[in-house]
Protein backbone atom coordinates (compact mmCIF):
# COMPACT_ATOMS: atom_id res chain seq x y z
CA UNK A 1 0.00 0.00 0.00
CA UNK A 2 1.57 3.38 -0.34
CA UNK A 3 0.70 6.47 1.43
CA UNK A 4 -0.46 10.08 1.37
CA UNK A 5 1.97 13.12 0.48
CA UNK A 6 0.76 16.54 0.96
CA UNK A 7 2.57 18.37 -1.27
CA UNK A 8 1.21 22.26 -2.04
CA UNK A 9 -2.00 21.53 -0.80
CA UNK A 10 -2.57 18.47 -3.20
CA UNK A 11 -3.23 15.02 -1.50
CA UNK A 12 -0.60 12.63 -3.56
CA UNK A 13 -0.04 8.80 -3.57
CA UNK A 14 3.35 8.04 -3.06
CA UNK A 15 4.55 4.43 -3.15
CA UNK A 16 5.57 2.95 -0.43
CA UNK A 17 9.62 2.90 0.44
CA UNK A 18 9.80 5.95 -1.83
CA UNK A 19 11.57 9.33 -0.25
CA UNK A 20 9.21 11.99 0.32
CA UNK A 21 9.74 15.22 -1.96
CA UNK A 22 9.59 18.61 -0.93
CA UNK A 23 9.38 20.74 -4.38
CA UNK A 24 11.59 23.98 -3.63
CA UNK A 25 13.40 22.84 -0.55
CA UNK A 26 15.32 20.15 -1.20
CA UNK A 27 19.04 20.71 -3.53
CA UNK A 28 19.79 18.24 -5.90
CA UNK A 29 23.63 17.27 -5.88
CA UNK A 30 25.89 18.99 -9.12
CA UNK A 31 28.80 17.39 -10.88
CA UNK A 32 31.88 18.50 -10.67
CA UNK A 33 34.83 18.43 -13.41
CA UNK A 34 36.19 15.33 -12.08
CA UNK A 35 32.91 13.42 -12.24
CA UNK A 36 32.76 13.66 -8.12
CA UNK A 37 29.23 15.18 -6.60
CA UNK A 38 29.28 18.48 -4.70
CA UNK A 39 26.45 20.36 -3.00
CA UNK A 40 25.94 24.07 -3.36
CA UNK A 41 23.07 26.03 -1.66
CA UNK A 42 20.21 27.72 -3.28
CA UNK A 43 21.50 30.43 -6.21
CA UNK A 44 24.90 29.47 -5.58
CA UNK A 45 26.51 29.23 -9.17
CA UNK A 46 29.12 26.50 -9.45
CA UNK A 47 32.77 27.62 -11.19
CA UNK A 48 32.19 26.43 -14.89
CA UNK A 49 28.68 27.89 -14.53
CA UNK A 50 30.24 31.21 -13.72
CA UNK A 51 32.79 30.98 -16.84
CA UNK A 52 30.26 30.11 -18.93
CA UNK A 53 28.20 32.99 -18.32
CA UNK A 54 30.84 35.44 -18.76
CA UNK A 55 31.68 33.26 -21.67
CA UNK A 56 28.11 34.40 -23.27
CA UNK A 57 28.32 38.52 -21.81
CA UNK A 58 30.93 38.86 -24.07
CA UNK A 59 29.76 36.60 -26.97
CA UNK A 60 26.35 38.96 -26.90
CA UNK A 61 28.99 42.23 -26.09
CA UNK A 62 30.26 41.35 -29.64
CA UNK A 63 27.37 41.06 -31.10
CA UNK A 64 25.07 43.35 -30.30
CA UNK A 65 27.69 46.22 -29.93
CA UNK A 66 27.96 47.15 -33.44
CA UNK A 67 24.26 46.72 -33.85
CA UNK A 68 23.51 49.14 -31.63
CA UNK A 69 25.94 51.93 -33.03
CA UNK A 70 24.18 51.06 -36.27
CA UNK A 71 20.95 50.84 -35.50
CA UNK A 72 21.74 54.71 -33.30
CA UNK A 73 22.85 56.34 -36.68
CA UNK A 74 20.36 55.38 -38.78
CA UNK A 75 17.76 56.17 -35.91
CA UNK A 76 19.61 59.56 -35.87
CA UNK A 77 19.69 59.55 -39.72
CA UNK A 78 15.67 59.27 -39.86
CA UNK A 79 15.66 62.28 -37.02
CA UNK A 80 17.97 64.44 -38.80
CA UNK A 81 15.46 63.38 -42.37
CA UNK A 82 12.69 64.70 -40.31
CA UNK A 83 10.84 67.99 -39.64
CA UNK A 84 10.91 67.45 -35.73
CA UNK A 85 14.74 67.95 -35.25
CA UNK A 86 16.36 70.65 -33.16
CA UNK A 87 15.90 74.48 -34.50
CA UNK A 88 18.54 75.96 -36.04
CA UNK A 89 19.14 79.55 -38.00
CA UNK A 90 21.38 80.58 -40.57
CA UNK A 91 24.25 82.85 -39.21
CA UNK A 92 23.03 85.85 -40.73
CA UNK A 93 20.00 86.44 -43.32
CA UNK A 94 21.15 89.14 -45.64
CA UNK A 95 18.73 91.71 -47.24
CA UNK A 96 16.53 89.87 -49.72
CA UNK A 97 17.35 86.59 -48.82
CA UNK A 98 15.40 83.61 -46.72
CA UNK A 99 16.50 81.18 -44.22
CA UNK A 100 16.23 77.34 -45.27
CA UNK A 101 16.85 74.98 -42.62
CA UNK A 102 16.71 71.20 -42.26
CA UNK A 103 16.75 71.22 -38.39
CA UNK A 104 20.44 70.67 -38.21
CA UNK A 105 21.51 72.80 -40.59
CA UNK A 106 20.48 76.68 -41.69
CA UNK A 107 21.94 78.33 -44.61
CA UNK A 108 20.38 81.86 -46.60
CA UNK A 109 19.31 81.72 -49.77
CA UNK A 110 17.24 84.55 -52.03
CA UNK A 111 13.86 85.42 -51.21
CA UNK A 112 12.88 84.71 -55.02
CA UNK A 113 13.78 81.21 -54.93
CA UNK A 114 11.40 78.06 -53.70
CA UNK A 115 11.60 74.16 -52.44
CA UNK A 116 11.35 72.08 -55.50
CA UNK A 117 9.32 69.54 -55.34
CA UNK A 118 11.60 67.61 -58.41
CA UNK A 119 14.44 67.26 -56.37
CA UNK A 120 12.95 67.36 -52.79
CA UNK A 121 12.15 63.85 -50.81
CA UNK A 122 11.88 62.42 -47.11
CA UNK A 123 14.74 60.75 -47.46
CA UNK A 124 17.45 63.94 -46.53
CA UNK A 125 17.65 65.60 -49.84
CA UNK A 126 16.11 69.19 -50.12
CA UNK A 127 16.63 71.59 -53.25
CA UNK A 128 15.84 75.27 -53.46
CA UNK A 129 16.05 77.07 -56.74
CA UNK A 130 15.14 80.14 -58.65
CA UNK A 131 15.84 81.73 -62.18
CA UNK A 132 19.68 82.95 -60.95
CA UNK A 133 20.52 79.56 -59.09
CA UNK A 134 20.04 76.81 -56.87
CA UNK A 135 21.38 75.52 -53.62
CA UNK A 136 20.73 71.59 -53.14
CA UNK A 137 21.73 69.55 -49.87
CA UNK A 138 21.47 66.02 -48.77
CA UNK A 139 21.77 65.68 -44.69
CA UNK A 140 22.65 62.25 -43.05
CA UNK A 141 23.75 61.11 -40.48
CA UNK A 142 27.01 59.27 -39.46
CA UNK A 143 29.50 57.93 -35.87
CA UNK A 144 32.79 59.70 -37.23
CA UNK A 145 33.76 62.77 -39.17
CA UNK A 146 34.24 62.99 -42.80
CA UNK A 147 37.41 62.76 -44.03
CA UNK A 148 39.32 64.55 -47.15
CA UNK A 149 38.11 63.15 -51.03
CA UNK A 150 35.11 61.19 -49.61
CA UNK A 151 32.19 60.57 -52.57
CA UNK A 152 29.62 63.11 -52.28
CA UNK A 153 26.02 61.18 -52.01
CA UNK A 154 24.17 59.70 -54.76
CA UNK A 155 21.57 62.51 -55.23
CA UNK A 156 24.36 64.88 -56.27
CA UNK A 157 24.38 63.25 -59.92
CA UNK A 158 21.31 64.30 -60.55
CA UNK A 159 20.80 67.86 -58.62
CA UNK A 160 19.92 70.19 -61.56
CA UNK A 161 19.81 67.58 -63.62
CA UNK A 162 17.08 66.06 -65.59
CA UNK A 163 18.62 62.28 -65.23
CA UNK A 164 22.36 61.43 -63.76
CA UNK A 165 25.14 62.94 -65.04
CA UNK A 166 28.53 62.45 -64.42
CA UNK A 167 30.78 64.70 -62.67
CA UNK A 168 34.12 65.59 -61.42
CA UNK A 169 35.21 66.88 -58.10
CA UNK A 170 38.06 68.92 -57.01
CA UNK A 171 40.58 68.21 -53.89
CA UNK A 172 39.18 68.74 -50.67
CA UNK A 173 39.54 72.19 -49.11
CA UNK A 174 39.22 72.34 -45.21
CA UNK A 175 37.28 75.49 -44.41
CA UNK A 176 35.29 76.98 -41.43
CA UNK A 177 31.31 75.98 -40.65
CA UNK A 178 30.00 77.89 -37.62
CA UNK A 179 29.06 74.83 -35.33
CA UNK A 180 30.33 72.33 -36.79
CA UNK A 181 33.15 70.25 -36.03
CA UNK A 182 34.40 69.52 -39.59
CA UNK A 183 33.91 70.53 -42.80
CA UNK A 184 35.34 70.55 -46.51
CA UNK A 185 35.19 72.73 -48.98
CA UNK A 186 35.23 71.05 -52.81
CA UNK A 187 34.25 72.19 -56.77
CA UNK A 188 31.83 70.08 -58.76
CA UNK A 189 32.67 70.26 -62.10
CA UNK A 190 30.58 68.98 -65.63
CA UNK A 191 30.80 70.58 -69.29
CA UNK A 192 29.93 74.01 -69.03
CA UNK A 193 28.90 73.55 -65.23
CA UNK A 194 30.67 74.72 -62.27
CA UNK A 195 29.45 74.30 -58.62
CA UNK A 196 30.66 74.49 -54.85
CA UNK A 197 29.90 71.62 -52.34
CA UNK A 198 30.31 71.58 -48.52
CA UNK A 199 30.99 68.51 -46.75
CA UNK A 200 29.94 69.42 -42.73
CA UNK A 201 29.50 67.22 -39.88
CA UNK A 202 28.46 67.64 -36.09
CA UNK A 203 30.10 65.37 -33.39
CA UNK A 204 27.05 66.34 -30.99
CA UNK A 205 24.64 64.86 -33.05
CA UNK A 206 26.24 63.04 -35.82
CA UNK A 207 24.59 65.35 -38.81
CA UNK A 208 26.25 65.68 -41.73
CA UNK A 209 25.29 67.75 -44.51
CA UNK A 210 26.94 67.75 -48.18
CA UNK A 211 25.10 71.42 -49.49
CA UNK A 212 26.26 71.99 -53.45
CA UNK A 213 25.60 75.70 -54.26
CA UNK A 214 25.23 76.45 -58.31
CA UNK A 215 25.02 80.74 -58.56
CA UNK A 216 26.80 83.61 -59.51
CA UNK A 217 29.88 83.66 -56.95
CA UNK A 218 28.54 86.66 -54.57
CA UNK A 219 25.30 84.97 -54.25
CA UNK A 220 27.55 81.63 -53.86
CA UNK A 221 29.44 83.28 -51.35
CA UNK A 222 26.47 84.73 -49.45
CA UNK A 223 24.89 81.68 -49.46
CA UNK A 224 28.30 79.90 -47.66
CA UNK A 225 29.19 82.92 -45.22
CA UNK A 226 25.18 82.14 -43.80
CA UNK A 227 25.81 78.41 -43.16
CA UNK A 228 25.75 76.89 -39.67
CA UNK A 229 25.44 73.56 -38.05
Amino acid sequence: MGTFLCRFGVRRMVPAGRACQHGGVQELPTSTADGALERRGTGELTPAEVASRRRNRRWLGLVLGPSIVIGGVALVAAFVASSGGPSVHPLSVPAGYQAVSDGYFAYAVPSSWSQSAAYTDDVGDLDTQGQSGWAAEHVGARATPPVPGETPPTSFGTFGESRLVPYRIGPATPTRVTDATVAYRYTLTRPGFQATAIDAWQANSGAEIWLLVDADASTTAAILASLRG
